[in-house]
């Protein structure tokens, strides 16, 4: 039955109109109503108006045990208390079912908690509930009656049997009352403007509302999100948008939000002649009643106000709203957008999305989700996703830079999944962009990512090379910086001269001292150390290598210390064999030359020389990772030098993959961090110092060609994720 329950009153108003007409039609006066031995009142009043409100007001949609027993009970007292009962046809099989079926009930109600019968219960109470429907029960004892009482009546008869099909089929009725109210509300829907919808049953805040659509409303089975809407409000109507929908256990819900104009007052019109008006400061209304609206039909200057409504223009780009738990920093955001359209829309960790504070256009990241619910009605429960974003701050697009934006926007404001824009983006001016937008982030001071040293982390074959090349070329263009590559891979040497010009690049050491240096690496006395090896020369060759390279026009030196021939003696006392030097302490001879070298030239702010350490974690491993003893006292100097060498526009530009084995005395002097897909706890523990824990959690999930940046050389005084340059674009 579809019949809400206005609807099902009109039909049993009907039927006692009818029940009403037939009685003082045959009796010509209303006596019968109470006059219990009149047959008339045995079949309209006890039987017939018991069939129509057993069908339309107390069991409409199901029957329960306890209504089988009160309706047989009804049928006994009726058997009963008839005067004619000889004459009634099938009285005594009556007075057995009634006895039946009453004593049925009350033993399934006796025992409905014992779970020994359970199955068999279930199938009585079925069994007895669906003979007992007052359509099945009440029409048979109707027409067993009519029979009994009024088959000599040729009058009589085939009108009250003609009304027992009326009741039995009830469709006419039912046809009638349907038509009826279609017709009314046709006729006094107070604007051509829109159909309703549904009411407002709750609200979170004096624009965002929760509807709900009636059970029969044809607008159950549309889809509405995006739709225009208004709340009558009186004689306004207050314009507002669809932003999603819910549906379960039969039940659909509306969420919508109030559109405002550009001074912040709630877009809204007069009902009947559709004139905006002003102000404005309540949405709710004595009916809380909402339309579908009908643009077409507004006035113009109301259509350019709602055409120029941010919410109505980027509809398609809304993600979600601000949610509850929100803090400065960070935003929760309850996710509106559905699920098909994520690949689409690129919603995920790192995406930016931008909302309002203070009418100050502000963009976020987001960092992480969860899954929560809420409870509709009673036990019904809906999920949903709430998205938790970092505050980045306001991009601004000629000084290229984010800046920061005090404060936090107003819960339930509307949040928006940025617009990719139409600025131009060249690779060459920036180290990265926000991801899928084209809000390029720059190297702001490329002389601090020397002097406050830099590190790049992250797994194998993950893009570090690439990314250390790009900052190389980007600090040849800015700055006079002499670079230096500590790199045992001699993949330095094959790659470089694809990011700039070959002929400022020199190769390692000159040929002639590399052989000098060999030749040089001899044996010496058993009790004199500095006679063994050639430790001494190397410093030397380190020391004049250093200063042709800095007074050549060469900008870029490439060192494989896998390729020095370099050792020293095996022991203090009796010596008998050398030792070949780690990779750690040449790295600290090179370094501590420098050192001398850029102190030699005075205090400075500017980078002068920049030392590129390649697979640091063996350069410069962490305590508990050495080889030997002398790695410890290698790597202890090469920290002092990079502690020192700021003053003296010295730094270092540290690249591992192995977080966990690399010194932390060295880590903790880099004040800009590239932080590219890291699996180890170790890296993500100490990352997290930098980063917080939200953005070390990501970093096993990071992207391709992405990163979390963050760092005083990019003016970057929070944590962003950042997509990097292609390859291809920063290649010569």
């Amino acid at each position: 039955m579809t019949l809400n329950i206005k609807q099902r009153f009109a039909v049993v108003g009907i039927y006692l109109s009818l029940i009403l007409g037939i009685g003082y039609y045959f009796s010509q006066d209303w006596k019968f109503l109470f006059d219990t031995s009149n047959h008339l009142n045995v079949i309209l009043i006890v039987v017939a108006l018991s069939l129509v409100f057993g069908v339309y007001i107390s069991e409409p949609f199901f029957t329960k045990p306890i209504d089988v027993i009160s309706k047989w009970i009804t049928i006994l007292l009726f058997l009963i208390g008839l005067n004619s009962n000889d004459c009634m046809l099938l009285y005594n099989y009556w007075l057995i079912a009634s006895f039946v079926f009453i004593c049925s009930g009350l033993l399934l109600v006796l025992f409905q908690n014992n779970n020994r019968f359970e199955k068999q219960q279930r199938i009585a109470i079925d069994f007895i509930c669906k003979i007992s429907r007052p359509e099945i029960i009440f029409t048979l004892l109707y027409f067993t009656v009519v029979i009994s009482f009024f088959q000599y009546k040729p009058v009589e008869f085939p009108i009250l049997i003609g009304f027992g099909f009326l009741l039995a089929i009830n469709k006419p009725i039912v046809w009638v009352v349907k038509f009826a109210t279609k017709l009314f509300t046709n006729i006094t829907s107070k604007s051509d403007l829109s159909k309703f919808i549904g009411q407002v049953i709750g609200h979170e805040s004096e624009d965002l509302y929760r509807v709900e659509i009636p059970f029969d409303n044809p607008f159950r089975q549309k889809t509405l999100k995006g739709e225009l809407v208004y709340l009558e409000n009186i004689k306004n109507g207050v314009v507002g948008i669809v932003l999603s929908e819910r549906i379960l256990l039969g039940k659909k819900w509306l969420e919508i939000i109030s559109l405002r104009d550009a001074n912040k007052n709630l877009i809204s019109f007069d009902i009947s002649s559709t004139l905006p008006l002003t102000g404005g400061k309540s949405i709710f209304s004595k009916t809380n009643a909402v339309f579908q609206l009908d643009v077409s039909a507004l006035s113009e200057e109301l259509k350019v106000t709602l055409g120029s409504n941010n919410i109505r223009k980027n509809f398609k780009n809304l993600i979600g709203i601000v949610w509850e738990g929100s803090t400065i920093n960070k935003i929760k955001f309850n996710k509106l957008f559905s699920a098909d359209l994520q690949d689409e829309r690129k919603i995920g960790e790192g995406s930016i999305i931008q909302t309002t504070i203070a009418k100050e256009e502000v963009l976020y990241q987001i960092i992480d989700g969860r899954t929560d619910e809420e409870n509709l009605e009673f036990k019904d429960t809906h999920g949903y996703i709430i998205g938790t974003a970092q505050k980045i701050g306001k991009y601004f697009i000629e000084e290229k830079e984010l800046n920061t934006v005090k404060w936090l926007p107003e819960i339930y404001t509307p949040i928006f999944l940025l617009k990719v824009t139409e600025e131009e983006y060249n690779a060459n001016e920036y180290i990265g962009k926000l991801p899928n937008t084209n809000y390029g982030i720059p190297i702001k001071k490329p002389h601090e990512l020397v002097t406050h040293n830099t590190a790049i982390l992250g797994i194998l074959g993950i893009g570090k090379s690439c990314l250390t090349f790009e900052i190389l070329k980007k600090l040849l263009a800015t700055t006079d910086v002499k670079i230096f590559c500590i790199d045992l891979t001699n993949q330095y040497t094959k790659e470089l001269p694809k990011y700039f010009a070959s002929n400022i690049i020199q190769i390692d050491f000159a040929p002639v001292r590399l052989a000098a240096l060999k030749a040089g690496n001899v044996d010496g006395h058993p009790d004199n150390p500095s006679t063994w090896g050639n430790e001494a020369l190397y410093r030397t060759t380190i020391k004049n290598e250093i200063e042709t390279f800095i007074n050549s026009d060469k900008r870029v030196l490439t060192i494989n210390p896998d390729m020095h021939n370099v050792s020293k003696a095996g022991s203090a006392f009796k010596i008998t064999h050398k030792t070949e030097l780690s990779p750690a302490e040449k790295a600290r001879i090179i370094s501590e030359r420098l050192i001398v070298k850029a102190a030699s030239l005075g205090e400075t702010s500017d980078a002068r020389f920049l030392i590129v350490f390649e697979e640091a974690h063996s350069l410069v491993p962490e305590w508990n990772s050495v080889s030997n003893a002398g790695d410890v006292s290698a790597t202890n100097g090469t920290a002092k030098v990079i502690l020192q060498g700021r003053k003296y526009g010295l730094g270092s530009l540290v690249i591992t993959q192995r977080t966990a084995n690399i010194s932390k005395s060295i880590l903790n002097q880099c004040n800009t961090i590239f932080a590219l897909r890291v699996f180890d706890d170790t890296g993500k523990q100490f990352l997290e110092n930098y980063i917080g824990s939200e953005y070390s959690n990501l970093l096993p999930t990071l992207e391709e060609r992405h990163c979390i940046a963050i760092g005083k050389a990019m003016k970057l005084k929070q944590p962003v994720i950042l997509q990097l340059n292609d390859k291809n674009e920063i290649e010569l």
